[in-house]
């Protein structure tokens, strides 16, 4: 990816994050160029997915400074990639946590399903049965059940890690280590 003048490492990694999702999200498969009419034409729900956990995953861990999850006493120890995903989603995707915990309908909290059954379940297989995920449903919605199946909107989930992003930045302006230090805790072991 060119590199722009005056970027430093945070502003470069977060930019080239915006347009890997952003191509990703507007790529066609090419055996596919000319969907049929009931289709949207796109065809990389998993790939944008894929890649929204992962950097959702990589810029929590950021904001734990490249350093180990704190945990809490006398609870069971959760994977420390979940609580990197979990702090990112808490802290810069406020709206997707407001939104899965309103909703009756979800049978886990939303940043354990999308990262359980979404994230996961795509990079080490496939996901269970009753889930899946679109591009249709209600505009601003993460969530809407299709054909008796829970769905995450790919468009919100885009859109969502988009605004987080923008999130992270203001983070990073009254926390100067987030920007200064981003290259180092983003390659933390």
């Amino acid at each position: 990816m060119a590199e722009k003048a005056g970027e430093d490492d945070m502003a470069q990694r977060l930019r080239w994050m915006r347009e890997n999702v952003l191509g990703l999200y507007h790529a066609k498969h090419e055996h596919n160029p000319s969907p049929p009419k009931d289709q949207s034409g796109h065809c990389t729900n998993s790939g944008t997915c894929i890649i929204v956990c992962c950097y959702i995953n990589g810029l929590g861990k950021v904001l734990w400074k490249g350093q180990e999850p704190k945990l809490i006493k006398g609870k069971p120890r959760p994977r420390t990639d979940f609580l990197r995903f979990q702090k990112f989603l808490h802290d810069c995707m406020n709206d997707f946590m407001t939104q899965s915990n309103a909703r009756s309908d979800l049978p886990k909290r939303g940043d354990e399903l999308l990262y359980k059954v979404y994230r996961c379940g795509f990079v080490h297989g496939y996901p269970k049965a009753g889930y899946k995920w679109g591009r249709s449903g209600p505009p601003g919605e993460y969530w809407f059940i299709d054909g008796g199946k829970v769905t995450l909107s790919i468009d919100q989930l885009v859109a969502g890690f988009l605004d987080g992003i923008k999130k992270f930045k203001e983070l990073a302006n009254k926390d100067t280590d987030l920007r200064t230090k981003f290259r180092d805790y983003i390659e933390a072991k």
